[in-house]
């Protein structure tokens, strides 16, 4: 199986938003970009064997329908980190005491009265085992930075308290080629499809 973990476009909010599990709209020119994306996915994308998945924030739904054709199946487990109380809050705005709080014990602290990391490292890993052992060829997931730094570090056995070091971007392609035991990270958060 190769897994195409794609993260949603660009959100039009205001810079340092944390917007976590809240609905955004997307920033204006973004399906140009997913024309671009659908391009490049196809081009790598040859069997009928495929699924698409995506959380349901619109954010990520709104692209999945776009480079699926609206074949794409929604998941609640792919949903970003529920950040509580710091949901539509500023990080600026937010007391720096609580954020040095959850950052010390990043994988069990929830000051914000949201999901923990490791809350969300089991949503997604209950989603992936039920997927793990079909027989799709291709599997395509529109989702969340979150989603993707937890799942990757799982997938290749990396320490989950530092799953915040991986980079993400808007749009990008993280692809695993995944068969029985064997993993192999192909690309990491790359944007280079748009060149």
């Amino acid at each position: 199986m190769k897994l195409y973990l794609i993260r949603h476009p660009r959100p039009d909010v205001e810079k340092g938003l944390c917007y976590g599990q809240t609905d955004v709209p997307l920033a204006p020119g973004w399906m140009s970009d997913a024309a671009h994306l659908s391009q490049y996915l196809e081009q790598r994308i040859t069997a009928d064997n495929t699924v698409f998945y995506h959380s349901p924030l619109k954010r990520a739904a709104k692209l999945a329908s776009f480079i699926s054709q609206d074949h794409s199946r929604m998941s609640e487990a792919l949903k970003e980190l529920d950040f509580g109380l710091w949901e539509k809050q500023l990080w600026r705005n937010i007391p720096r005491e609580s954020i040095d709080l959850w950052f010390n014990n990043m994988l069990h602290a929830a000051p914000y009265q949201g999901e923990s990391l490791q809350a969300l490292a089991n949503r997604v890993w209950g989603w992936w085992l039920a997927r793990q052992k079909s027989d799709v060829e291709h599997l395509v997931v529109v989702t969340h930075a979150g989603v993707i730094k937890v799942l990757v570090s799982l997938l290749c056995q990396w320490p989950l308290e530092q799953a915040h070091r991986i980079d993400v971007g808007f749009m990008s392609v993280t692809e695993l080629y995944i068969q029985d035991d064997y993993i192999s990270l192909k690309r990491l958060g790359a944007g280079d499809w748009v060149l």
